[in-house]
């Protein structure tokens, strides 16, 4: 039995020598990453400055609105590693590094009331991690990751910067000149050094931005309806007399027009029915106003975008010249009648987004 034993133990010894043999291999091959270099190089590039012809946004469009995006490319090819995993850092700097208030990603330009905003995409077949992305407080860091491979063929990657406008305030008509300029950067996991890659955008632009609007060419507008009988009127909420009325305006080409109506007699009035002035002496009988066939239901006197019952009198942006809103006005039965005269006022405040 004695010899069993002693073979059992040197098996477990032989054991135990093997692995911590193994593990010292592992640990001198772990000690031997990222030994050797790689080094990217730009394959191609553009840093056009953005050229946005006679822009503009509506005189009360919402804070927060944008133009389309003026982009640039960046291309470059990276060897392969053979011996490891590695990650290549595109570092996007803004300078200068001054925000607009309130926001931590647009920079303000020579303009008044027009901000600009960065983003950084993947371009054909790359897929740098988690874009897209914007350039918050005047820096950005992308990652883009290649496995490990052989030298060549290697690894071809594209992004896409853009330069978008941004509406931040009013907007002061001018030509647009300056933006912050933005660099970049490249560096390499586990090497020292960064490699400047030039501007993507160089501070420069041309253009000029406007706030559009249109002008209301009659500043009244008296409808005079029809006599109503009560026969026609044989349920509440019955209505009659419809008649056809419009407001007019001259608007600048690309303005998308929005109306808000207001009850002048009942102001917190909100629902479709406009109340009769105190000088009327019908009962039981309102207006009701329509646009497109729909009921048109009240709202405050404001032109700011997004205005409680605020309604879009433009499918598409205005072409310039003369603009017309089709309206028609009603009679709506509201509960018992009594005959008199029936009178109304309601006021349209105009909204150019």
């Amino acid at each position: 039995m004695k010899p069993n034993t002693i073979l059992v133990v040197l098996k477990l010894r032989l054991h135990s020598v093997l692995m911590l043999g193994a593990f010292i291999a592992l640990f001198a091959a772990g000690s031997q990453a990222y030994a050797g270099t790689i080094s990217c190089n730009v394959t191609g590039q553009t840093s056009n400055p953005p050229a946005v012809g006679a822009a503009s946004f509506g005189r009360d469009a919402p804070i927060g609105s944008t133009t389309p995006a003026y982009s640039n490319t960046l291309s470059f090819h990276c060897p392969g590693d053979p011996c490891c995993d590695r990650d290549i850092y595109l570092y996007f700097n803004a300078a200068p590094t001054a925000l607009v208030a309130g926001y931590s990603d647009v920079y303000p330009t020579n303009l008044s009331g027009i901000g600009v905003r960065f983003t950084v995409s993947n371009g054909p077949s790359t897929t740098c991690n988690s874009l897209p992305l914007t350039v918050p407080n005047g820096y950005r860091q992308v990652i883009c990751h290649q496995i490990w491979a052989s030298a060549t063929p290697g690894y071809d990657f594209n992004v896409t910067i853009s330069a978008q406008f941004v509406k931040t305030g009013a907007v002061a008509p001018g030509t647009l000149t300056t933006i912050p300029a933005l660099s970049i950067t490249n560096a390499i996991n586990n090497q020292s050094g960064t490699f400047p890659w030039g501007n993507a955008f160089t501070g420069t632009a041309s253009g000029n931005f406007s706030s559009i609007a249109c002008s209301v060419t009659q500043s009244a507008v008296q409808v005079t309806m029809p006599q109503a009988n009560t026969k026609d009127l044989a349920s509440v909420g019955a209505t009659t007399g419809s008649t056809p009325f419009s407001l007019s305006l001259n608007c600048d080409p690309g303005v998308r027009v929005a109306v808000t109506v207001s009850d002048l007699t009942t102001p917190s009035n909100r629902s479709s029915t406009l109340s009769l002035t105190a000088d009327s002496t019908a009962k039981g009988i309102a207006y009701q106003l329509s646009y497109a066939g729909t009921p048109i239901l009240y709202g405050p006197d404001s032109s700011a975008a997004g205005t409680v019952n605020q309604i879009s009198v433009s499918s598409s942006p205005t072409t310039g010249g003369v603009y017309s809103v089709p309206l028609k006005a009603s009679y709506i039965r509201t509960g018992a009648m009594n005959p008199g005269s029936a009178n109304a006022k309601a006021t349209f405040t105009m909204s150019y987004q």
